[in-house]
């Protein structure tokens, strides 16, 4: 069985409190998801004797940034004319409410690589991160779970074509990736 863009279904969550986390389902229309399917290595970098392989040269690690810098993340979709439109937009340009009301919670700091817990934004103040899941349904479900994506306002663009209105989303993800085989199990509910 070959894997297509309407076998898939990406969720865009935030942390939640009392129990309840928000999430919004985008369905994929244009097909065009594209994430890391895992983080990156440290790279090994070769130490020998004054340039020359003898029994002395070794392997050390590299420095750590490549471990932990953002990764880029996009997608599209068609949007209708519902309420959920509306949403998704608020929430991939920073707005921190859901329908002016609901508070919406990051996922900034929440998870860790290499058993480090991320630090919070030094801007924290309307500059969220999601958790962003992606899942096509086959014989073998595929999957990949995204933490810590940030959405920076500016980079989500909108196009006009004779057969509808297409989002563009571009993030960065700050968090760990990892596959997964099914969706996210918190207490979630729809954010409409």
């Amino acid at each position: 069985m070959i894997l297509q863009g309407k076998d898939g279904e990406l969720r865009v969550s935030e942390q939640g409190t009392g129990g309840v986390t928000y999430y919004l389902s985008v369905l994929f229309s244009e097909m065009n998801f594209s994430g890391p399917t895992s983080r990156p290595r440290v790279e090994d970098m070769l130490i020998m004797n004054r340039g020359v392989f003898d029994s002395d040269a070794h392997y050390i690690s590299g420095n750590d940034e490549p471990r932990y810098a953002p990764l880029p993340i996009s997608f599209g979709c068609k949007l209708a004319d519902t309420v959920n439109t509306q949403v998704l937009i608020d929430w991939l340009s920073g707005v921190t409410k859901v329908g002016g009301t609901t508070q919406l919670y990051t996922m900034k700091g929440t998870t860790t690589i290499d058993g480090n817990t991320l630090p919070a934004f030094k801007d924290s103040t309307g500059k969220y991160a999601y958790q962003v899941e992606v899942l096509w349904d086959g014989t073998s479900d595929i999957g990949l779970r995204y933490n810590e994506v940030h959405f920076p306002p500016g980079q989500q663009t909108l196009a006009e074509s004779a057969d509808g209105l297409t989002l563009t989303a571009n993030g960065q993800v700050y968090g760990g990736v990892s596959r997964i085989s099914a969706f996210d199990t918190r207490p979630t509910t729809s954010a409409v």
